[in-house]
This record gives structure tokens, C-alpha cells and sequence, in this order.
């Protein structure tokens, strides 16, 4: 019986994953070699798209010699010169990268079926998106194009997938949705109305609910959400650059209107690992409680949960330091420290006229490498509150919280500042006050850390060798920490 969730997503190129800026070569050559529309067509539908060639020159000579065999020579050369300027203008579409390396980090099975002339495949491997794909299907390779069926099932059987465990995603009625639903595909249609459904691009695939069919986006336009304790209403959703996502989520801009009209900025965040949701929601709130100035956060609610997270004021850290944002630092690397946040980095750090916030808290909590093997219930945090102390440190194989690793974060954001110096002064200033008012709320931190171990679902922490269930061994692990001394804690980490 086929599985509702798809096993495998198959792509159209063009149109779809990537665009043309200009179409030089489709658009143009008649004119250029001085012959009509209809005698270009020709050509076109005389297998121009399933016929192989070696190389552009190859390419270029055969149109010239179709269109105008009596100056082949010339009409090469000006072939060539639009061929190349129309593969140039193509560029990905915005978040095609992060889709692509999710989908395949997911463990979804990835093909690519285009019909395409010989020298278009190179814009796959120039644009960076040939390693992403399992099994790929040109027509000019394979002597056969969409909509014909073999085609389809050329990838399919590479991939290994039967037809109805597939989604196809493109953005042309017959090649895309109606051909493939016609073997038994889903179909989601960019631009067009797909069988299951329908994309403004596709980039909105990642926030699918592929979880059954007809699949519904997680974050429709007019969606309420309330972040924060407060409420507004989504108006547009975009996918952040592929340049600024994270090596393994997908973030999303919600652009959104409050009650009273005035616009907010959102960000939606669908972790790798869904349970991570949980992880960094909880750090939110941690990071409230130390009095840190932070983003709020909640979890919309589904199949899968997703990370609702407002936007920070300011701007993303440039590198330049003032006493200001060296202070504020001091105190941001100082809940780093005590509760475990190994991705803070100047690229989550984003500087205002009076504040300084760090985002991105996924990874916090995990201090303690514990070796789960052989362990039933590693996800429950029972399993390592009931083991004997003995045992539980046996298994600690290492910590997170290095010397090296915390002074390598520091330098990240100030480099070799000389000790001394001004910014260092404001640096430690920052660190020594916000370190002391934690110990000051050390029993209110702790009880929180307490409460939300136990409570459900559990705080599902660390790297894949080492994923568990956060536990009161870290709760202990945070306390051994808030009991150092602020300078000694300093003098660690510098």
C-alpha cells in the first residue's frame, strides 16, 4: 500500500528550479539569422530536444546548418553567442538550494525530469544542483521527452519508487500534472494547478504538509498566528536567501498585519529534526528569564510543528564593535556558557540602537556526550534519571563546553582584541554583571530547567551520534556552572 508521505519527489528544470533571465537564444535567433518563426519551430519539433551533441560548437553548427546552410559559418557564430548569453542569464529560484539539501537530508529520494537541448544541462552541475538529485532524465540524453510516459518511468525506475509513492512538481499543465498523474503520480503545480497542490513557487513546497494528500500549506495567506502575546495575520510568505539559511533547516519570512494594521515581520523555522522545535521554543523562553533582550517564539501546531519567531530589531552583526555591543555580547556569552548554546556565532547576532539579540538557540542544552547504546528509551529522560550515578558517568564520553571551543566562540566576535583595551574592559564588564545576576536567580533557572525536563514532550537534545533526552543530569550539569565564580568562569573562556 502506498505511503501517503511521498518517497520520492521528481522535478521539472526549467521554470521550476531554476529561470532565464533573458532568452536570447529562443526569442532572438530568427531575427539574428534572418529567418522566419515557423522555419525556428521546425527545427524545434524536428527533435532538436532529444537529440544529443557534443558540445555548444556541435549545437550551434546544427542550427545554422538547418536555418541557413549557405552561411553555416556566420550563422554559427552568432548561434553560439546567443546560446551562451541565454545559459548565463539562468540563475536559481530563490531557496531552491535549502529545499533541495532539506528534501535530501529527509531521506526523500530526488529526480529531475526536463525536457532540455543538450547544452542547457550544464546550468545543473554551474548552479551547484546536480549532487542534490538521486536519478536525472534529459530528453536529449534519453531520445524521448514529456509528455511521453517512458520518460517518467525512466526515473522512477532508477530511483526505485513506484509511481504512486511519487510527487511530481513543475509548472506545465501537460508535461507536469497531467502526464504524470495519467501513471498514477501526485502533483504539485508551480504557477498552474497541480492534481494535489498548487505552488506560488517552489520554494513553498518546504512548508507542505505532505503528511496526506490533497497537501495544504502549513502557513496559508490569512493564517492568525499569536507570537508573543501578540496576534497578526499573515499577508505573504517567502523563503529566506539560500545564503543566510542554516546548513540543515528551512526558514521562511512571514510578512503579516496586526490588529490595529501595522506590519510585523515573522519568521517560520522547519527543523531537520522536528522535535528540535521543541528545543529552541523552550530556549526563547529561557533567555526571557535571564533577562536577556530576545526574540519571542512560538510552535504552530500539526503534523509536523513548526518554529514561529519574531524579528529581530536591527541589524545583522557587520564585525564593527562599540563598548556598547561588546557589553551586550559579554552577556550573550554568558548564557552560551551556562546553558550550552554551541552555535553562537556573529552571523545570529544582529545589533540595534540599544539592544543586542542572538538567535538560532536550537543546539543549547547539550553539554554532556552520553553514549546511548544499548539503551531502549534514549528520547525518554526517565532512562538517565534512573540510571545509577556510576553508570551515567561512564558513558559521558565528552563535553561540548571546552575551554577551546568556548574561547574559539568569543574570538568569532572580537577577534585578538588586546587585553585591556577598552572593548575588552566593556566585554568583561558585560560578562561579570550578567554572570552575577544569574547566580543571584540560579534556584528560579534551575526550577525552570527542572519543570521543563519533566514535562511533555520531552527536550530531545544533542548531535545525531549523541541524541537523547535533555535529563536532571543536566539540570546538575547548568548548576555546576552557575556555582563558579563570574571571574573564574571568565578566565576560562578568554
Amino acid at each position: 500500500m502506498a505511503s501517503p508521505t511521498p518517497a520520492a519527489i521528481l522535478f521539472d528544470l526549467y521554470g521550476t528550479l531554476v529561470k532565464a533571465g533573458s532568452r536570447p537564444l529562443s526569442r532572438r535567433l530568427p531575427e539574428a539569422l534572418g529567418v522566419s518563426r515557423v522555419a525556428w519551430t521546425t527545427v524545434l519539433k524536428d527533435g532538436l530536444l532529444t537529440r544529443p551533441f557534443a558540445g555548444d560548437e556541435d549545437f550551434a553548427r546544427f542550427l545554422a546548418e538547418a536555418l541557413v546552410p549557405e552561411r553555416a559559418g556566420e550563422g554559427a557564430a552568432v548561434c553560439l553567442e546567443l546560446l551562451r548569453a541565454e545559459r548565463e542569464s539562468v540563475s536559481a529560484v530563490p531557496g531552491v538550494r535549502s529545499l533541495l539539501a532539506f528534501l535530501k537530508r529527509r531521506g526523500v529520494k530526488l529526480g529531475l525530469v526536463s525536457n532540455l537541448a543538450s547544452p542547457f544541462r550544464e546550468v545543473v552541475r554551474t548552479l551547484g544542483l546536480e549532487p542534490a538529485f538521486d536519478a536525472v532524465a534529459y530528453s536529449c540524453d534519453e531520445g524521448v521527452s514529456k509528455p511521453d510516459p517512458r520518460i517518467y518511468r525512466l526515473v522512477l525506475e532508477r530511483l526505485a519508487v513506484a509511481a504512486e509513492d511519487a510527487l511530481f512538481v513543475g509548472d506545465n499543465v501537460p508535461n507536469d500534472v497531467r502526464a504524470p498523474a495519467a501513471l498514477g503520480l501526485r502533483t504539485a503545480g508551480v504557477g498552474v494547478p497541480g492534481g494535489d497542490a498548487t505552488l506560488a513557487s517552489v520554494a513553498a513546497l518546504g512548508l507542505l504538509d505532505l503528511s496526506r494528500p490533497p497537501y495544504r500549506p502549513r502557513i496559508p495567506e490569512g493564517l492568525a498566528v499569536s507570537v508573543g502575546g501578540e496576534e497578526a495575520r499573515v499577508e505573504s510568505v517567502t523563503p529566506v536567501a539560500d545564503g543566510e539559511q542554516g546548513r540543515y533547516n528551512l526558514v521562511y519570512r512571514l510578512d503579516a498585519v496586526r490588529p490595529d494594521g501595522t506590519p510585523a515581520t515573522l519568521f517560520a523555522k522547519r527543523f531537520l529534526l522536528p522535535e528540535t522545535v521543541h528545543v529552541e521554543e523552550f530556549a526563547y523562553r529561557l533567555q526571557a528569564l535571564t533577562g536577556l533582550p530576545c526574540c519571542s517564539a512560538a510552535i504552530l501546531p500539526g503534523a509536523e510543528p513548526l518554529l514561529l519567531v519574531t524579528a529581530a530589531p536591527g541589524l545583522k552583526f557587520d564585525g564593527r564593535l562599540t563598548e556598547f555591543v561588546a557589553r551586550g555580547l559579554g552577556a550573550h556569552l554568558v548564557f552560551a556558557y551556562l546553558f550550552s548554546n554551541a552555535d553562537v556565532r556573529p552571523r545570529n547576532a544582529f545589533v540595534a540602537a540599544e539592544t543586542v539579540r542572538l538567535v538560532d538557540l536550537e543546539h543549547c542544552f547539550f553539554n554532556l556526550a552520553i553514549d546511548t547504546s544499548g539503551l531502549e528509551r534514549p528520547d525518554r529522560p526517565e532512562t538517565f534519571d534512573r540510571m545509577p550515578a556510576g553508570e551515567l558517568a561512564g558513558r559521558v564520553k565528552k563535553t561540548v563546553l571546552t575551554p577551546r571551543a568556548t574561547r574559539r566562540a568569543r574570538r568569532e566576535f572580537f577577534g585578538d582584541t588586546a587585553q585591556g583595551s577598552a572593548l575588552d574592559t566593556a566585554y568583561r564588564e558585560g560578562w561579570i554583571s550578567f554572570y552575577a545576576a544569574q547566580k543571584a536567580r540560579a534556584g528560579e533557572l534551575l526550577e525552570a530547567l527542572r519543570e521543563r525536563v519533566h514535562a511533555e514532550p520531552p527536550l530531545v537534545i544533542g548531535t545525531q551520534g549523541y541524541r537523547r533526552a535533555m535529563a536532571e543530569v543536566d539540570v546538575d550539569d547548568v548548576r555546576a556552572r552557575l556555582d563558579l565564580d563570574p571571574e573564574a568562569a571568565l578566565a576560562a573562556t578568554w
